[in-house]
């Protein structure tokens, strides 16, 4: 893979950019796991009360698991940046624009890719939902 196009300083910049993108999202995470183990276990409501407490919970839950996801993405970003290879874009070996890592510091594709990405990810969950016709 190709060396990043950005100096040094460029790179700290935008190591300190996904830093704090990362300390803000654990303290997010962190907030809506104490959200989740907290609340009051003693009280019992009626069964609308505990099936609306359950699907708040599970909204809770696979937010936190798309937390977690944009942290590993994070993660990854500051690896490009200690492999010397952050701001290439991964299908098309191009240099992401500074403009759209200066917005997206974890982004892994020039836009045009990101897009051709997108509609192939959509392309292929409309055919997984498709019934089968044989």
């Amino acid at each position: 893979m190709a060396k990043s196009p950005f100096s040094a300083k460029e790179l700290t910049e935008f190591k300190d950019q996904l830093l704090e993108k990362k300390e803000h999202l654990i303290k997010e995470i962190q907030g809506k796991e104490a959200e989740l183990t907290s609340g009051e276990k003693d009280e019992v409501g009626d069964m609308a009360d505990l099936a609306t407490e359950l699907i708040e919970r599970e909204l809770n839950m696979s937010l936190s698991e798309v937390d977690r996801s944009r942290l590993e993405e994070i993660d990854a970003a500051l690896n490009r940046i200690k492999e010397k290879t952050y701001g290439i874009c991964v299908d098309t070996g191009e240099v992401i624009n500074k403009a759209r890592l200066k917005a997206v510091p974890e982004a892994l594709r020039t836009l045009a890719a990101q897009e051709a990405y997108d509609r192939q990810m959509r392309k292929k969950k409309t055919m997984q939902r498709m019934p089968d016709l044989d």
